[in-house]
């Protein structure tokens, strides 16, 4: 599985000039916004959208099929899809927190604390997580071009659930507490897991059924 890791990694050096000047871009942007908060939750969403460029290039190459006259097993060419995806997460966080922070040092702290801010991207970049996961049997199943359709309805779908629930707390008045805030940070780690485990489940049985 270590192989096949390094092997997506250094296909994704072929992006590493674009990954930079995206970078410098929306670094540039969100200066001008003033608002650090757009750089840290796009760099969150684009470190993870290299899943899609990793997977991209396993597919046009044909790849899993020659993966398979290899000493590598199915379960590897899952499991190494969700090691990239939790790395490529890991960093995102580690950049956007990183500009967060670096953007709190120049300009102050403005409506929202670092914690605060911080809190915010966890938040959201959970949501993109799950999206994500969702998201990757869905391509194991159809293939990454006919994937690409679902994209934009999961993401929809999930940004419609945040917005009803914001509207639902608004409409109740209800005060959100610092151990509500603690119970739901906690709750989303546990449904994160759970549905990182079931995506998983989920796409090891497809590719053990598939045929290349």
């Amino acid at each position: 599985m270590k192989g096949l890791l390094i092997k997506d990694l250094c296909n994704l050096k072929q992006v590493g000039r674009q990954t930079l000047l995206v970078l410098a871009v929306m670094a540039a942007w969100c200066a001008f916004l003033n608002n650090a908060q757009i750089f840290s939750m796009m760099m969150a969403l684009y470190s993870m959208m290299l899943m899609f460029t990793a997977m991209s290039y396993d597919e046009m190459a044909n790849f899993d099929k020659y993966a398979l006259t290899l000493p590598v097993t199915r379960a590897d060419l899952v499991r190494t899809k969700y090691v990239l995806l939790v790395l490529l997460f890991g960093a995102g966080m580690l950049v956007g927190l990183l500009g967060e922070v670096i953007f709190f040092l120049l300009r102050g702290a403005g409506e929202l604390t670092l914690l605060e801010q911080t809190a915010s991207l966890f938040t959201v970049a959970v949501f993109y997580l799950l999206g994500f996961l969702v998201l990757i049997p869905v391509i194991f199943r159809l293939g990454m071009e006919k994937a690409r359709l679902f994209l934009s309805l999961i993401f929809v779908a999930m940004f419609g659930l945040i917005w009803v629930g914001v509207l639902l707390a608004r409409s109740l008045e209800i005060e959100i507490t610092e151990g509500m805030v603690i119970g739901a940070i906690v709750a989303g780690v546990l449904l994160t897991a759970a549905c990182f485990f079931l995506s998983y489940r989920v796409s090891l049985r497809i590719v053990k059924r598939k045929e290349w």
